[in-house]
């Protein structure tokens, strides 16, 4: 069920647009009568479209389609979360397309976000079939190529074994439908005292928002803090991740922290040496 579609004289439609994107009315796609000629983007197939029970509009596959075709092939929960991120950005201030392929179709983003200039361009991806360490790595080079950010977005109930390779969240869905989506892992922040990271919990929304403006940006954890601890089901388990959604300050707190740990270590290696020359001394 995609939520865009080609059409013969309008070029992309949106659904999830108030206008489709082309200043036109739900009605003139929906059992509109000449039927619209619409085909799908990715497979080039007919569609028709559609609203759901729950009001969601979207654009559906006519019978006989290419069992390949991957739009009609992704799960009720990828199109929830796509419409979700897509709301996200748009309420940050910022262009939302979806299913937006690339020139050379090298890659195809579940939601791109634009800028109001423009000049800045970040993908969302709903990730939830299974993927390869190495084959997310490559596809988020492929957009670094091309200047474009990117987040994946897991919804499952455990986190991926990529969830820290790349810049990356598990978000978890509302048991109620007035209720947020909540941003479960891949976020977190450095405390100083302590010394070491801390999950951290923040609404989809909210996080969109801070990610495409750079007050979240996906940072290192060094060596030494890759390992954090975090309740769950009533136990504490320990985790490891090599690198978080976080904050500006919590990575020059992680940098100030590693500074002040070595200096530590350099003075106590001094006075053990110091020591022992004194006891080599007496003897």
């Amino acid at each position: 069920m995609p939520f865009t579609a080609l059409h013969a004289d309008h070029g992309r439609l949106d659904a999830t647009l108030a206008d489709l994107g082309h200043r036109l009315d739900w009605s003139q796609v929906h059992k509109a009568r000449p039927r619209p000629p619409l085909t799908c983007p990715e497979c080039e197939w007919g569609l028709h479209a559609k609203v759901s029970r729950y009001g969601v509009r979207f654009f559906c596959h006519d019978p006989g389609r290419p069992p390949s075709c991957e739009l009609s092939n992704e799960s009720w929960e990828h199109h929830m979360l796509k419409l979700e991120m897509a709301g996200a950005i748009r309420a940050a201030g910022w262009f939302a397309a979806l299913e937006v392929p690339a020139e050379d179709g090298s890659w195809r983003a579940d939601v791109m976000a634009s800028s109001a200039d423009g000049s800045r361009r970040m993908a969302w991806e709903a990730q939830l079939s299974q993927i390869t360490v190495d084959d997310i790595a490559d596809r988020t080079d492929r957009y670094a190529d091309e200047g474009i950010r990117v987040c994946w977005v897991h919804p499952g109930a455990r986190p991926p074994q990529w969830i820290s390779a790349v810049p990356a969240v598990r978000v978890r869905a509302p048991k109620e439908r007035e209720q947020p989506w909540v941003v479960d892992d891949g976020l977190a922040g450095f405390v100083y005292r302590s010394g070491r990271w801390e999950f951290r919990e923040e609404t989809l929304e909210r996080f969109v928002r801070w990610a495409l403006e750079g007050q979240l940006i996906p940072a290192e954890a060094l060596r030494r803090y890759r390992r954090v601890y975090r309740v769950v089901d009533g136990e504490q388990r320990r985790f490891k991740r090599d690198q978080w959604w976080t904050s500006k300050r919590s990575v020059a707190d992680q940098d100030r922290h590693e500074v002040m740990r070595q200096r530590q270590e350099t003075a106590r290696a001094e006075r053990e040496a110091h020591q022992q020359e004194q006891e080599e001394a007496a003897e």
